[in-house]
């Protein structure tokens, strides 16, 4: 196995010794937001967890990230794993998503929201450019705590939300979506509907 992805193997064993199960997590997170289907865009692609449960179902997504490095580990774990047939990386701001209004089925973004800039900027691209669902889960206190432990071993900070979810979820509904919120040991999980009947 690559080097990379050795490093990527002991960091989520690190954080699963702390109490934070990541691929645990992921499982939670798509178990709730299931069926995903159609067009589907993952923003924030990361180190490619969520990108892999997914293709792991055997759907297709187009999954965007700004950082290229970590992009790059995401694109080695899926062609490892024979799963890059089902995911198109792209380089691409959230801030300024490149597709047309209602062009995805379904948006999904895991542990993205506490990393972004300008949130608010950032939901509201996933808003206009999602037709049914829209998924956002992002780590919680205790998630919080584990995060910053485990980077503060590597001598690294970790970022702090500028929005938390109970923010996300006021925003939704202040755009017009029906919301449910689920919560898991290490995260809250939101479920956003376009157009849909409470």
């Amino acid at each position: 196995m690559n080097s990379q992805l050795i490093k990527e193997q002991e960091k989520l064993k690190l954080f699963k010794k702390h109490g934070y199960d990541m691929l645990k997590s992921r499982n939670f997170i798509l178990a709730k937001a299931m069926p995903i289907q159609g067009r589907v865009l993952e923003v924030g692609t990361g180190r490619g967890y969520t990108a892999v449960a997914l293709a792991r179902k055997g759907i297709k997504l187009t999954s965007i990230d700004l950082d290229k490095k970590v992009q790059s580990t995401a694109r080695l774990s899926l062609k490892t794993m024979k799963l890059n047939k089902y995911v198109f990386l792209k380089i691409m701001n959230a801030e300024k998503l490149i597709y047309p209004d209602n062009y995805f089925n379904s948006v999904i973004s895991v542990n993205f929201i506490h990393h972004a800039k300008y949130p608010g900027k950032c939901i509201d691209e996933m808003v206009r450019v999602t037709k049914e669902k829209l998924v956002i889960a992002d780590i919680n206190q205790k998630g919080q705590r584990i995060m910053e432990k485990v980077h503060a071993l590597d001598g690294h900070s970790h970022a702090l939300s500028k929005m938390p979810m109970s923010g996300v979820k006021d925003y939704l509904l202040k755009a017009g979506l029906v919301v449910k919120v689920y919560r898991d040991v290490c995260q809250t999980v939101i479920i956003a509907k376009k157009g849909a009947v409470k």
